[in-house]
C-alpha cells in the first residue's frame, strides 16, 4: 500500500518554482571542517696478563757428594698417539652470495565482476574510487554509506548515520588526487509534521584513506529549505551541489565556504527536479540532469549561463509510471544517462556541449544511477521507484552495462 512518507522521490513535491529568475546569490558562509632509544651499549675493556719469568739462580753452592740412583727403571715404552688425524678438511662458506637480489613480487592485478550483490538497501547514487578499487553506494532506507571492494565483492559499512531521524544518502562524488568522498545528505522531516519545511539538505565530506567524516555541511545558510540530490567536484577542489526541490545549484570552495552559484527556472522538475550532476573535463560547464518532464541543462562555470541543451533523438522514458531521468556518468566522450529502465548515450555535437545526439538500450526496470570504471560501466538497481511506492524489490546490484546502441 502506498506510503506518504515513501513519495518523497517522486512525488512529494510539485514544480518548486519560488526561486523564478536568473538571479545570482553569492553570499558565502564559512563553514568549519572538523576532523573527527636504543639502549646505551657499554663496552667492556678486556684486559691483558703477562706470565711473569724468573731469572735462574746463579750461585747457588752445588752438593757434589749426594749418592745417585742409578738402576731406576725407566718407562721408555709408553706409546704416543702419534697419529690422530687432523680435522684439515672442514669446508668453509667463504663464498655465500648476499641476499641482494630477492626478487619484487608485483601486487596481483585489480580485477572486475559483472556483478556485485549490494547489501545497502534502496542505493540511490554511486561512485567509484579507482585508488582504493572501491565502489561506492547509498541508501534511501537508512542514509547509511557502503562501499564493496571491486575485486573480492566485500560490501562493508563505510559510515552509518546515528543521527536521530529519518536519513537519506543519495549521490556521491570522488576527489581522487585530495582523497576526499563527498555524499549528499538528507533528513525526511515529514514525519515530525514539518510540512511547510519538509526536508534538510546537508553534504558529508569525508577522507577516504582513514574513513573518518571531515565535515558535516548543512546547506540551509545558503537557502533555508535547501534539499540535495547530487555533487561533482570540479579540479580545483570545489563542490558543486544540486537542489531536488528548488532551481538552485550551490558552491563548497575548497575552504568550506557555502554559497548559491546559480538559480534558474531551467533548473526546475515536475515531481522531481535536479537529479545528477557533472562536471566537463574541460572545467567549461556544469551538466545537471532534471527527472521529470526529462531534460539535460547546461550551466556554464564562468559565465554561469543556464541553458537547454539541444537534443536530437529520444530522452524519455514511459515505463514503469513515473519513469525519468535518474543517474549519469561521463563515459569516454560520451555521456551515460541511466533511466528507469533504459540507458541513453549522450553525444556532443557541439564542443561546448550546447547541442547533442542521443541512443537508447532498454535494460531492467529500476536503474538508479551508472558508474563509470576502467573496466566499464556498472548500472545501480537502486529501485527508487518501490521505494517510493512501497512495491516489493528484486536483488539490490551493481551491474556491468554491456548493451551496444
Amino acid at each position: 500500500m502506498l506510503q506518504p512518507r515513501h513519495l518523497a522521490l517522486l512525488l512529494a513535491m510539485l514544480p518548486a518554482c519560488g526561486d523564478a529568475g536568473t538571479s545570482v546569490t553569492d553570499a558565502a558562509i564559512d563553514v568549519t571542517v572538523t576532523a573527527d632509544a636504543r639502549p646505551d651499549v657499554s663496552s667492556q675493556d678486556v684486559s691483558t696478563v703477562d706470565t711473569a719469568r724468573s731469572d735462574s739462580a746463579s750461585d747457588v753452592p752445588v752438593a757434589i757428594d749426594v749418592p745417585v740412583a742409578v738402576d731406576v727403571p725407566v718407562a721408555v715404552d709408553v706409546p704416543v698417539a702419534v697419529d690422530v688425524p687432523v680435522a684439515v678438511d672442514v669446508p668453509v662458506a667463504v663464498d655465500a652470495p648476499a641476499v641482494t637480489d630477492v626478487p619484487v613480487i608485483p601486487d596481483a592485478p585489480r580485477t572486475f565482476m559483472g556483478t556485485y550483490p549490494l547489501a545497502a538497501r534502496f542505493p540511490e547514487g554511486g561512485t567509484f574510487d579507482p585508488a582504493s578499487h572501491r565502489f561506492f553506494v547509498g541508501s534511501l532506507a537508512d542514509g547509511s554509506v557502503h562501499q564493496v571492494d571491486a575485486s573480492s565483492g566485500l560490501d562493508e559499512v563505510f559510515y552509518r548515520e546515528t543521527a536521530p531521524g529519518l536519513w537519506w544518502t543519495l549521490g556521491m562524488d570522488v576527489d581522487v588526487a585530495r582523497r576526499r568522498l563527498a555524499v549528499c545528505s538528507m533528513e525526511d522531516r515529514r514525519a515530525a509534521g514539518e510540512s511547510n519545511h519538509p526536508y534538510d539538505g546537508y553534504v558529508l565530506i569525508f577522507d577516504l584513506d582513514t574513513r573518518a567524516r571531515v565535515a558535516r555541511i548543512p546547506l540551509a545558510p545558503a537557502f533555508a529549505t535547501a534539499t540535495c540530490t547530487d555533487v561533482a567536484f570540479s579540479a580545483d577542489g570545489g563542490l558543486y551541489v544540486s537542489d531536488r526541490e528548488h532551481p538552485r545549484i550551490y558552491r563548497i570552495d575548497p575552504g568550506g565556504a557555502l554559497s548559491t552559484f546559480v538559480t534558474h527556472d531551467l533548473l526546475s522538475g515536475g515531481a522531481v527536479g535536479q537529479n545528477a550532476l557533472v562536471v566537463l573535463p574541460d572545467q567549461s560547464a556544469l551538466l545537471s540532469l532534471i527527472y521529470l518532464p526529462s531534460r539535460l541543462v547546461r550551466v556554464g562555470l564562468r559565465d554561469r549561463a543556464v541553458a537547454n541543451v539541444s537534443l536530437r533523438g529520444t530522452f524519455f522514458d514511459g515505463l514503469p509510471l513515473l519513469s525519468g531521468a535518474d543517474g549519469m556518468t561521463l563515459s569516454g566522450s560520451n555521456l551515460l544517462v541511466a533511466f528507469t529502465s533504459q540507458v541513453t548515450r549522450v553525444t556532443p555535437t557541439l564542443a561546448d556541449w550546447s547541442a547533442a545526439s542521443t541512443a537508447t538500450v532498454d535494460v531492467p526496470a529500476g536503474m538508479t544511477d551508472i558508474v563509470h570504471t576502467s573496466a566499464g560501466d556498472y548500472l545501480l538497481n537502486g529501485q527508487a521507484v518501490s521505494f517510493a511506492f512501497d512495491r516489493p524489490t528484486t536483488p539490490f546490484q551493481l551491474v556491468r552495462f554491456l548493451g551496444t546502441f
